[in-house]
């Protein structure tokens, strides 16, 4: 009877010590031992690199900027060991600013693929708020090169092709004319931000917050959006400067305080950079009036 009771509280010490050794291990080890909460979307969870606390360190226009702005730059995002030389061989047409960002947040959440997806946005905006007293005339935006994109630009012979004077009257243009599938994209896989088709929708529902904070109440949160999706992208300067670098100011301020995570939040940017420059909720350019009015291949119409 005696060997069966030391058995049983041997057992209920050893029990103790291990509940006692999981609530004071560090949270990482928790998290492997117990399991992180599954997302609704693949590769969408919470940060886990993140820095605590996140420096706060917001973008303001730079003042006493000498010489002339620009005719046409190309503002290249790159991560580490990224080739961008190709860009210099369109020179001197387009001019171009490479800025870098860290790689930090490539495994920021599990399953993730894409450091850049919200980091993009950020570096975007800061470019903008920092220059906007200087501005070039016309801007090309372009985020690191992603391995995963299924029908990659062929830049290097794109751009030259860029038609200005349509980009200076259109304010922006995606620089993906919609094929068959983002085409599908445009039209079958809208957001619908007031009332999200089926509720693993998330991002939908988040839509009207975040609209408001961009926006404000001036405009009300439309009923559908979509457009092609990425973040490459040409605009103008008058457009840019349509809104206030307060406005610019306000949408960095949300990414840089959201706990959504990257893959999320750059997907929030890709549906809506053409409303941030202009364009209506729905903006999904007929195939080839795209091609004609943005490159010159006017030859299917």
């Amino acid at each position: 009877m005696r060997g069966r009771l030391g058995s049983i509280a041997a057992a209920i010490t050893v029990l103790v010590l291990v509940v006692l050794l999981f609530v004071s291990a560090p949270t990482t080890w928790r998290a492997t031992l117990w399991g992180r909460p599954k997302s609704p979307v693949i590769g969408h969870g919470p940060y886990t690199g993140r820095p605590d606390p996140l420096p706060w360190n917001p973008p303001s226009p730079k003042n006493g900027m000498e010489g002339d702005a620009a005719v046409r730059l190309i503002i290249k995002v790159k991560l580490e060991n990224e080739d961008t030389s190709w860009i210099q061989k369109l020179e001197p047409t387009w001019r171009n600013e490479v800025v870098d960002i860290k790689s930090m947040y490539s495994h920021a959440h599990p399953k993730a693929h894409r450091p850049d997806k919200g980091r993009v946005a950020n570096a975007y905006l800061r470019w903008i708020i920092e220059n906007y007293n200087h501005l070039p005339e016309t801007m090309v935006f372009l985020p690191p090169k992603d391995a995963f994109e299924q029908d990659p630009l062929d830049l290097r012979s794109t751009i030259p092709k860029l038609q200005i004077p349509f980009i200076q009257t259109s304010g922006y243009a995606n620089l993906h004319c919609p094929t068959q599938k983002s085409r599908t994209t445009c039209n079958n896989k809208v957001l619908e931000p007031i009332k999200p088709s089926y509720e693993l929708r998330t991002l939908e529902a988040k839509i009207p917050d975040v609209w408001r904070e961009w926006f404000g109440n001036r405009t009300e949160v439309p009923d559908r959006i979509a457009t092609v999706l990425g973040a490459q992208f040409a605009v103008s300067r008058a457009q840019v400067q349509n809104r206030g670098v307060e406005e610019y100011l306000k949408i960095w301020t949300w990414l840089n305080k959201t706990i959504m995570d990257d893959d999320s939040s750059g997907l929030v940017f890709e549906y809506m950079w053409h409303i941030v420059f202009g364009k209506e909720a729905i903006f999904c350019p007929e195939r080839e009036r795209c091609q004609c009015e943005l490159y010159g291949r006017c030859e299917d119409l």
